[in-house]
């Protein structure tokens, strides 16, 4: 699973709060307080969805301010997100409704309690195995404030100038009865997702007939969820992808290849689960080999070789990709086997980040 940036800060009062009051004690009213508000609502949940006509002035402010700063560092400006805008609303509902200020979800109208900002965004529609990360504030009514205070904050800055985004969700809301009156949540992740756009634009109409995009940067639906953005191929036309990880060779006499397009970023490093199972009884006799072809096929680098010899449970292993560093080319998960005996390559979490 690709490791996600974390941008969190927590203000000195909220620290000071749940140290005082210990942890569960303030679980407890987390609690309480979520039980209070249902029933005063009748256990409503709001469906206020983001969309092109929703932004208020003040996070349009905020999307020009933090491009601009990007801008000034050379980094490349973010789109609007309408999936992430949702999230990060629903957040902010959440913080001011239950009287919490966490990126962990502690009480919600919308979510699992205990959910984290990704889990949040893969619930309003971004699924994306992609760089994701979060900054939160209260207290600020306008951008120009919620902006100098993450700018000051070395964490929420980093966030701000990650050059791995390509989009932001912006949600700003006011509650007067709440405990800090004013709530800012922004959500970011690394790529353009069906619902981004510019300021004062609509999302474009998706394309039905348009292929799984399988050329943006790191590596997509590297849990092996299903069978999209990977492209198949063996002998026997078996399935390459099952019950959630790759599941390569335990065939007589064939080849199987998993693969995807991949843009190498610098220092970019390659990372997987890999477990071998096997019944044969002279080694080596199958094989598989991790590799880099360009889109024909053709090899360009085997990066890691398996057979099975190297029998076993599961193995994390990581690969220095640097030496490709700026090409796009396949990563190749490939199998062959010979006529007598089976062996089973089971491969999942397959990620390509860029090391600190």
């Amino acid at each position: 699973m690709r490791e996600r940036a974390r941008h969190f800060i927590i203000p000195s009062m909220w620290v000071w709060t749940e140290r005082l009051l210990g942890g569960r004690l303030l679980r407890w009213l987390c609690m309480v307080t979520a039980v209070i508000a249902a029933l005063v609502a009748g256990i409503a949940v709001f469906d206020q969805r983001a969309n092109a006509d929703s932004y208020d002035s003040e996070e349009l402010q905020f999307l020009e301010l933090i491009n601009d700063y990007r801008q000034q560092n050379g980094l490349g400006t973010l789109l609007l997100s309408d999936a992430l805008s949702v999230s990060a609303e629903h957040h902010d509902q959440d913080m001011a409704r239950y009287s919490f200020f966490a990126h962990d979800t502690a009480a919600s109208s919308y979510y699992r309690v205990g959910s984290q900002p990704w889990d949040r965004m893969e619930e309003e529609g971004y699924k994306f195995n992609t760089y994701k990360g979060e900054n939160i504030a209260v207290g600020y009514e306008t951008a120009e404030e919620a902006f100098a205070a993450w700018r000051r904050s070395p964490s929420h800055n980093l966030a701000m100038l990650d050059g791995k985004y390509r989009v932001i969700g912006i949600a700003r809301i006011s509650d007067p009865g709440s405990v800090h009156g004013w709530y800012w949540t922004t959500d970011f992740g690394g790529v353009e997702d069906p619902s981004s756009h510019a300021p004062g634009e609509s999302p474009q109409p998706a394309d039905t007939n348009e292929e799984p995009d399988s050329d943006g940067p790191g590596v997509e639906n590297g849990e092996m969820e299903d069978g999209e953005i990977w492209e198949q191929k063996t002998d026997n036309d078996a399935d390459l992808i099952v019950d959630g990880h790759a599941y390569l060779g335990d065939f007589d006499d064939g080849t199987g290849d998993l693969r995807q397009k991949i843009r190498v970023g610098e220092d970019a490093e390659l990372s997987y689960d890999v477990r071998i199972e096997t019944n044969e009884h002279h080694h080596p006799s199958d094989r598989l080999l991790v590799r880099l072809t360009d889109q024909d096929g053709e090899q360009l680098a085997v990066l890691e070789r398996y057979t099975d010899g190297d029998a076993g449970g599961w193995r994390h292993e990581t690969v220095d990709l640097s030496d490709f560093a700026g090409r796009m080319v396949y990563l190749s998960f490939f199998v062959e086997a010979d006529p007598v005996l089976r062996t089973a390559f089971y491969v999942d979490k397959v990620s390509l980040e860029e090391r600190p």
